[in-house]
């Protein structure tokens, strides 16, 4: 895994702005103004390409 690391961590980041482009219109459709939106989808962006990063980091360090 360690040769495709940078492929993974491309995945990672391009789930990760689906994930902050959701949330980020969903907080707009439920009535939040557009800044505090944009405000939650970068919290959900950075909470899972951390979350994702630390289990892709446990799971090749338990192969080696």
């Amino acid at each position: 895994m360690n040769n495709i690391r940078g492929l993974w961590v491309a995945m990672v980041v391009t789930a990760g702005l689906f994930v902050a482009l959701a949330g980020g219109v969903l907080a707009w459709l439920g009535g939040t103004s557009v800044p505090l939106s944009i405000l939650a989808g970068a919290a959900g962006f950075a909470g899972f390409v951390g979350l994702a990063l630390a289990v892709m980091t446990f799971l090749t360090r338990a192969q080696d």
